[in-house]
């Protein structure tokens, strides 16, 4: 025996849409653009949902602009002062810092022994 529903077919079942899991909107980074200066990185069109940043050629500084998702949202501008990397000099092994310390200690013991010697004055012969 077979089971008719004589309903169902005015009245499909529903189902419900699969939701998927709502990925947080992450603002995307549009790279590195050289400026001329502050202003023209402060005037620079970038996309909403985007963040670009700016080397300035001619100051030590580094910009940052984003801009959110919403249309209300302002432009966030960042500066930052670049400082190059110095090279650093070898650090001398502590072997030759040792050799140099005894080097400069007998130096020093040289220069604090008599250079003439008393005679003793004896009152006879």
């Amino acid at each position: 025996m077979i089971n008719y529903n004589p309903y169902q077919q005015y009245y499909p079942q529903y189902q419900q849409p699969q939701q998927q899991p709502q990925q947080p909107q992450q603002i995307q980074n549009s790279g590195c653009v050289s400026v001329w200066a502050e202003e023209e990185a402060r005037i620079y069109p970038i996309a909403r949902g985007t963040s670009v940043t700016f080397r300035d050629e001619t100051a030590p500084y580094i910009y940052t602009k984003s801009m959110g998702f919403s249309p209300q949202d302002r432009p966030i501008f960042e500066k930052y002062k670049r400082v190059d990397d110095e090279h650093e000099e070898p650090k001398p092994k502590i072997e030759d810092e040792i050799t140099a310390l005894w080097d400069e200690i007998n130096a020093l013991k040289d220069t604090k022994k008599p250079t003439t010697t008393r005679k003793k004055e004896d009152g006879g012969a």
